[in-house]
């Protein structure tokens, strides 16, 4: 028994405790907003000192002791504003600032506790003579069509409500609650509205960008598009320099004794066959630390690579060709080492093509000396392979110096013919021309793999017999 009694004292004295910590903290709260009010109303700013003062008001709002301190304070500052309204209406003629005394009646309503009959006095006249002065008004618009007239009539509707709701509220016959209730829906209906403005503005925006980036996307296409059909009328017109050169003996002559420099110049140069090459790569990469050169290597062509395709308006030529070169040398039989040198070689045989300016590759119309620019592509590849090792670097010059010689000897620009025309020369000569024909072409329909290995049967003074079969064999 004696312990149940210790036990029921300890929890009024817990109780007493908690009630009254809180009571303490409560009232250090409210003294601290009435100390912040005092100084607001001090000063004359009798607005912030009512926001102030209702704050210690919603503090209070549900309890039934309402400190008299508070609604005197409450009071005042009410008074106070109001009758600064009144003062500057009479200076302005009678009329009221319409957005501040709004303002003023809903903190009124939301706080009927800082209520009182002089604060009534001055509200009642204001209301009295804004409405006076609103039917005078209205009475200048009596055909009630004009946008005016509508304004002033819903202006007086809203004050006469107000006028009414304030009285009800202070006199206890509409609870504040029930304004608060209906403020919160008039904005959580604002921000509806404004959320769906939002998304509309959003969707039209996404819209908009949406057509902007399909009108960038077709024209970019588009000229890209062009450029690619111009550049492969160039390349057309590379085949066709023999009939050039038969309309123009001078062409025909100044070619010639290119032809005769190339040819000296790519002995010095080259020297060794393809055996003596396959032989030197070998020993080249026989070396630990040679062996790692080789992802580097890789690493370099396929962004030179991607950078030719790029600037010729190919897509993924140089991997299409490199990767179909692979395939054949290792139908072949090459050593691994010869067969990545070659597909490294065959992603940038055509790095000439970046020493030819734009305006000539997507020219419409190309003049004989601009042919013959596009036709000596093939000398400026050597000066974008200083990352390939000396050792190896014979196969990236054969691969881009006699791409275009044909096996019948009447290619360019050295002459070269049948097996005198480097290995990797004769493997990407045919392998271009294959993905060239298994391809959309703004002149020619594509063609099927059957038809293209046959249209390059039918022309074995181009393409060599063997590195056909071969390809018949991988695709």
């Amino acid at each position: 028994m004696k312990t149940k009694s210790l036990f029921v004292a300890a929890i009024f004295i817990w109780a007493a405790l908690f009630l009254g910590t809180a009571y303490a903290q409560d009232y250090s709260e409210n003294e601290t907003i009435l100390l912040r009010t005092q100084e607001f109303y001090n000063s004359g700013n009798y607005l912030k000192a009512i926001e102030s003062i209702n704050q210690a008001i919603d503090l209070k709002e549900n309890q039934k002791a309402f400190p008299e301190k508070v609604r005197l304070m409450a009071e005042a500052s009410y008074f106070e504003y109001v009758e600064s309204l009144q003062k500057e209406a009479a200076a302005n003629g009678g009329r009221v600032n319409a957005k501040a005394f709004d303002k003023y009646i809903l903190q009124l309503e939301l706080h009927p506790q800082a209520a009182s009959q002089r604060i009534f006095t001055i509200v009642e006249t204001l209301f009295e003579n804004e409405l006076e002065a609103l039917a005078a008004e209205r009475q200048k618009h009596t055909n009630g069509k004009s946008g005016k007239w509508d304004k002033i009539n819903d202006r007086i509707e809203f004050l006469e409500k107000k006028q009414n709701e304030l009285f009800d509220v202070v006199s206890g016959r509409i609870p504040a609650e029930k304004i608060k209730l209906e403020l919160a829906e008039i904005e959580m209906a604002k921000m509806d509205r404004a959320l769906k403005i939002a998304v509309l503005c959003v969707g039209v925006l996404l819209i908009f960008v949406v057509i902007v980036l399909i009108v960038i996307v077709y024209k970019n296409y588009k000229r890209r598009k062009q450029a690619q059909m111009h550049f492969e009328t160039s390349m057309e017109v590379i085949s066709s320099m023999g009939k050039d050169f038969q309309e123009n003996p001078d062409l025909a002559a100044a070619a010639a004794e290119q032809s005769k420099r190339t040819s000296l110049a790519t002995k010095t140069l080259l020297g060794k066959g393809d055996g003596d090459l396959s032989k030197q790569i070998m020993e080249f990469f026989s070396t630990v630390e040679n062996r790692k050169l080789m992802a580097d290597l890789q690493n370099k062509c396929f962004a030179l690579g991607d950078k030719i395709d790029k600037y010729t308006f190919r897509q993924r030529t140089s991997r299409k060709v490199s990767e179909l070169v692979l395939k054949l040398c290792n139908e072949a039989k090459l050593n691994h080492d010869v067969a990545l040198v070659c597909y490294c070689a065959s992603m940038v045989y055509d790095a000439g093509f970046l020493s030819v300016p734009k305006s000539i590759l997507t020219a419409s119309e190309l003049t004989m000396t601009e042919r013959q620019k596009i036709r000596e592509h093939v000398h400026s590849a050597a000066e974008y392979f200083d990352f390939v090792p000396e050792q190896i670097r014979p196969v990236f010059l054969q691969a881009a110096e006699f791409h275009h010689e044909n096996m019948d000897g009447k290619g360019y620009l050295a002459g070269l013919s049948g097996t005198n025309i480097p290995f990797i020369a004769r493997v990407i000569r045919v392998c271009e021309s294959y993905i060239s024909l298994t391809s959309k072409r703004a002149y020619r329909e594509i063609m099927d793999s059957d038809s293209a290995v046959k249209e390059l049967k039918s022309k074995s003074g181009i393409y060599d017999p063997k590195i056909i079969d071969l390809l018949e064999k991988v695709i």
